[in-house]
């Protein structure tokens, strides 16, 4: 840190516009391998999984969340309650990404698909008569597809999009009642995360130094993960 100084006004959650990393990889059995999949995430992204500091060691928070939604226990304590319904909304949203993404749909726009600007968190509805159109947005690195952050209240899709995501949604329904019944709101989150000022210097062929920058919200694990091909733990918490 090369200088500090007071701010008049207070830091408020939401302040925070994203985190800058600098991270070292070392023992890197394939340097070829693993360059290209630099190169991937580079141009193509990842998935914008939670990562499993989000729910709890162990996965905890989820099991506790599991429990007080089938009524197994009583939760009082306002973090406590924040954290479970923080970690079912994220394993929710993981299932639908997993989803997308295993129908290689991660990059494709269906009918009334919820559609975020880059960098904004408002979103709109893909109307069929303009696929065509956002299709190529979305190419352009411009439009965002969006996956659900569930709750009670309408989900933001509609059409096609509505009814994969419902599919989704229904093989974890103790999850999904939860939130509704907590009154929780209903949120998108991007589906798939870019680094931005993404760059790698290769000290020697095991390691590696990256640097890249992410938005709130955001884990640099997610991009860790892609790199080393580490299994999807994040992508099926629910299970």
């Amino acid at each position: 840190m090369l200088a500090a100084a007071r701010h008049r006004r207070k830091l408020r959650i939401g302040t925070l516009k994203g985190n800058s990393f600098t991270l070292v990889l070392r023992h890197i059995s394939d340097r070829d391998d693993v360059e290209q999949r630099l190169q991937a995430i580079a141009a193509d992204g990842v998935p914008n999984y939670f990562g499993s500091q989000r729910f709890g060691h162990g996965g905890n928070n989820l099991t506790m969340a599991r429990r007080w939604a089938n009524d197994e226990i009583r939760v009082k304590e306002r973090n406590k309650r924040s954290f479970y319904l923080s970690a079912s909304r994220s394993a929710l949203f993981n299932l639908v990404t997993s989803a997308r993404l295993a129908n290689q749909q991660q990059r494709s726009v269906l009918e009334g698909d919820a559609l975020q600007l880059s960098g904004r968190g408002s979103w709109f509805v893909a109307k069929a008569d303009e696929l065509e159109s956002v299709q190529q947005r979305v190419n352009d690195g411009e439009l965002l597809i969006t996956a659900p952050l569930p709750g009670d209240g309408e989900p933001g899709t509609a059409g096609a999009a509505l009814d994969f995501e419902q599919q989704c949604l229904a093989q974890q329904p103790e999850l999904l009642s939860l939130l509704k019944r907590e009154r929780v709101d209903p949120a998108r989150r991007a589906l798939l995360l870019q680094p931005q000022n993404m760059q790698w210097n290769w000290w020697d062929d095991v390691t590696v130094e990256l640097r890249f920058w992410l938005p709130a919200g955001s884990f640099a694990t997610s991009v860790v993960r892609e790199i080393m091909q580490q299994d999807n733990r994040d992508a099926d918490i629910t299970e």
